[in-house]
């Protein structure tokens, strides 16, 4: 368990978990299709067990405040998917997502801060992340807390901008 201020902590995801974690996926991929933009997050079978999958590796965190988890983040040590076969130097951002009743509260920031922490503590020198090329503030977001364009790549159905952060 990592403090990440008074209000909340972030804890690894156990397996019950999983429906709760999905639910805040889900609601951010509806948020951000009613504004017109791409998610990738979309329900399905094979969406599920992914999850599923990453929980049971130990990759996924979840954020509990006083109404129990309000959001969640992956974070890997290596991802092949989108970064090809670097060295092992990085920790690699994946799924990071909060309920909406939570938005305004710096709450991704805290996140990516505490993310940050882990990858620094775990001696890796990057951490990584990738983002719908489509989501211009998005991009900008992270552009504006440190992370640095790296380049595009074409997932199947989707364009993806990397960034990364010197740590």
């Amino acid at each position: 368990m990592v403090d990440v201020g008074s209000d909340v902590r972030i804890t690894r995801a156990q397996q019950g978990d999983l429906d709760s974690v999905l639910e805040i996926l889900e609601e951010a991929s509806r948020w951000l299709s009613s504004k017109g933009l791409e998610s990738q997050w979309r329900p399905n079978p094979a969406f599920r067990q992914t999850i599923k999958d990453n929980i049971v590796r130990g990759e996924v965190y979840v954020v509990k405040g006083g109404e129990g988890i309000v959001g969640t983040i992956t974070l890997q040590w290596s991802d092949r998917k989108f970064w090809g076969d670097l060295p092992l130097e990085a920790g690699y951002i994946h799924k990071l997502a909060i309920k909406h009743a939570y938005s305004g509260q710096h709450l991704g920031l805290r996140m990516l801060q505490w993310a940050e922490t882990k990858t620094r503590a775990e001696g890796k020198r990057y951490l990584r992340l990738d983002c719908l090329a489509s989501n211009k503030t998005i991009r900008e977001y992270y552009e504006k807390i440190g992370f640095v364009h790296v380049r595009d790549t074409l997932e199947p159905g989707w364009k993806a901008s990397l960034y990364e952060k010197k740590l």
